[in-house]
């Protein structure tokens, strides 16, 4: 058997960085492979000098730059950066903040994950950053809901959700956000949690709770979602069409159809009852979206057609096995939280 050798890496994280920051500030519209794995092996060490190279540019470059990798890091699952947005979570720029925990949910790593939490319970954290990062945990409440996820660092995220949820103390809009996020549990206390919302005084919490109901994906919901379809309130309207969409039973069909009678539904609220249509793919729903294709009103065509070619696609997807192992097991060698 031939003896196994290691080869040194061709570029050094630091000098990755540098070079990808350098590429990005000269509008370069492709990064370097070699560059990007470079700075995903940014660790602890490099720590200082990481920050000091971001430092060095005004708070627009490094917000570009953040979204920059994050969308490399959509674009190959290879790229763990989940070090580099660890650092840029202590950005003097709460916007950088912000793109930080969407960098950091790309990650699907358990140190992502903790920082995300961390955020979302931090009282010094500015709001609107503590709702993204509430927000990306509901993608790993749903992870632990259905398996994919088992570390344990991931088993505080719920309850801190419903903690976060059930706060009168919080801001209302944050408390919204949980419920929505924590929603996708199938444990008994969801229900209650959603209809307390729904009957809240508070609009955001009301509005939160149309939005959970849909998330939550129970049939029941509907009865529920067909009053907040004539609701007084637009977003109302608007959540309502799209959470029956999220639900995808045959019995929410109907409800749609009858928005197209109503003289009071605007384009907005008839584009998001075509594409909830699409989502349930239903034999009826599918009819209807193929009558919808010679619509008069030109947008709601061309909604139609992405709303079909959406359900062809979730159809050939419906044979995906998930994998037997979570992606939250694994995390960067050399983690970076301060």
């Amino acid at each position: 058997m031939p003896e196994s050798r290691e080869y040194p890496d061709a570029m050094a994280p630091l000098d990755g960085l540098r070079h990808v920051l350098e590429a990005i500030a000269s509008g370069a519209s492709d990064l370097e492979p070699e560059a990007l794995h470079a700075v995903s092996r940014i660790g602890s060490r490099e720590h200082s000098a990481a920050r000091e190279q971001f430092n060095q540019l005004e708070s627009p470059e490094r917000f570009a730059a953040a979204d920059r990798l994050r969308q490399a890091a959509v674009s190959f699952a290879g790229y763990d950066f989940t070090n580099l947005f660890a650092l840029l979570m202590a950005d003097g720029d709460a916007s950088v903040r912000t793109v930080a925990v969407h960098g950091l949910s790309v990650s699907e790593t358990a140190d992502a994950t903790s920082l995300m939490l961390a955020t979302a319970q931090s009282q010094e954290e500015e709001t609107s950053v503590r709702m993204e990062a509430v927000t990306a945990l509901g993608a790993v409440a749903l992870r632990l809901e259905i398996g994919w996820a088992s570390d344990e660092r991931t088993l505080g995220v719920v309850p801190a959700l419903r903690a976060l949820a059930e706060d009168a103390l919080e801001d209302e809009q944050l408390r919204a956000a949980a419920i929505a996020s924590v929603a996708v549990m199938s444990e008994a206390w969801v229900a209650g949690l959603i209809e307390d919302a729904f009957d809240s005084d508070d609009a955001a919490l009301h509005l939160g709770a149309v939005q959970a109901m849909g998330r939550n994906a129970d049939e029941s919901w509907l009865s529920w979602l067909e009053g907040s379809l004539y609701s007084e309130d637009e977003d109302e309207r608007l959540a309502a069409a799209m959470a029956i969409g999220e639900i995808g039973s045959e019995e929410g069909t109907p409800l749609l159809l009858d928005l197209f009678d109503d003289a009071t539904a605007n384009e907005e609220l008839l584009a998001a009852a075509v594409g909830a249509l699409g989502e349930i793919g239903s034999e009826e729903a599918l009819e209807q979206l193929e009558q919808l294709r010679t619509h008069p009103d030109p947008s709601l065509r061309s909604a139609a057609q992405d709303a079909l070619t959406q359900a062809a696609e979730a159809d050939d997807f419906s044979d995906f096995e998930p994998p037997l192992d979570s992606i939250d097991e694994a995390g960067p060698s050399d983690p970076l939280i301060d």
